[in-house]
């Protein structure tokens, strides 16, 4: 069986319509079978556990859904996850069943959101957030990162450079997200195609970014660890 749901679903659709036209043609009522393709799943065992060896049990997993994001995302690329549940592109959601088993730039891109979904159910107002980054130009402006490269402003950290005396709550909460992928593509991601450029930015960066996380890596349900801005 093909295992691209994309592929499978199209193969039942055109099953189904070639069953339709047989029956039309000899004078029987179509059958009445429609396909439906699921917006919305819950997470897979294998990318809870992966998600514990970050946040262990500081998110209710059992809340979380990814769905199927609107035309902005998948016209983007990009990924919103405003209110403790991922909205993802629809090709990201059709060709990804389980983050857990995808390569590294999709496992560490899911970790991010996945930090956002542990700031909402900390208490922190995500969505009110990304607004705020919004209209300071955080999406729309770009600039050349020193962890990075180029990058939209919203995500740009210095960590060598001017961030090295910050605290993890003094990063915006993009930033989190990027400093948690960093420590996540380093401890986790060895043996995933380690020669990608992010993999190897974020070994150069595990022992500032393990600073940083401290107490995040400690004890993931200080609240006092969430971020203002």
């Amino acid at each position: 069986m093909d295992k691209n749901p994309t592929k499978q679903s199209a193969k039942i659709i055109v099953a189904n319509a070639t069953a339709k036209l047989s029956k039309l043609k000899n004078n029987q009522s179509p059958p009445t079978t429609e396909i439906k393709i699921e917006t919305k799943r819950k997470l897979t065992s294998g990318e809870i556990k992966m998600c514990q060896l970050v946040f262990k049990d500081a998110i209710d997993y059992s809340k979380v859904w990814l769905h199927i994001g609107g035309f902005i995302h998948s016209a983007t690329g990009n990924a919103m996850t405003p209110a403790g549940e991922i909205m993802l592109p629809r090709s990201e959601y059709l060709e990804t069943p389980d983050f857990s088993q995808t390569i590294g730039e999709n496992r560490h891109w899911f970790i991010h959101e996945m930090t956002h979904v542990w700031q909402y159910q900390m208490g922190t107002s995500v969505g009110w957030l990304g607004l705020k980054q919004l209209c300071k130009g955080g999406y729309t402006s770009n600039v050349q990162s020193a962890d990075s490269g180029g990058e939209l402003k919203a995500y740009d950290t210095d960590i060598l450079g001017r961030d090295s005396g910050k605290k993890f709550n003094e990063f915006n909460f993009e930033q989190q997200g990027r400093l948690i992928e960093f420590w996540f593509d380093a401890c986790y991601l060895q043996n995933v195609n380690p020669s990608r450029p992010h993999h190897i930015q974020s070994l150069k960066l595990l022992g500032y970014v393990e600073r940083i996380l401290r107490d995040f890596i400690l004890n993931p349900h200080d609240k006092s660890l969430l971020p203002s801005t």
